[in-house]
């Protein structure tokens, strides 16, 4: 399979996944490491992250916090998508600790 299809697919599933239920960032993260590769380095497992990031941004998916609030699951982060793009790089060069990485941000396109 090509890496665009690799691309594709994972892709797909996170959308589809956040259509159902919010997903947290490590179904995320660990798309982006079967993009990236088995030898991939940190940064580019994270240029893949944010790229996925912004493809599910561009197809309707939300990007927020958790609620606290009864029948709210997320509270979207309501900034452009470039805002949320670099709130999540510089969240994500701010911990050291890639499992660390669920406390940035949660992903919803079912609200």
């Amino acid at each position: 399979m090509s890496g665009d299809q690799i691309y594709q697919e994972e892709l797909d599933y996170l959308v589809d996944y956040a259509q159902v239920s919010p997903v947290y960032f490590f179904p995320v993260r660990d798309a982006a490491e079967a993009i990236a590769g088995d030898s991939a380095s940190e940064s580019e497992i994270r240029a893949s992250t944010l790229r996925l990031i912004s493809d599910m941004l561009d197809r309707g998916v939300q990007i927020g916090d958790m609620s606290s609030k009864k029948g709210e699951t997320l509270v979207p982060w309501r900034v452009s998508k470039e805002a949320a793009l670099s709130r999540v790089a510089d969240e994500m060069r701010r911990l050291d600790d890639p499992m660390e990485f669920i406390k940035i941000c949660w992903f919803s396109a079912g609200e």
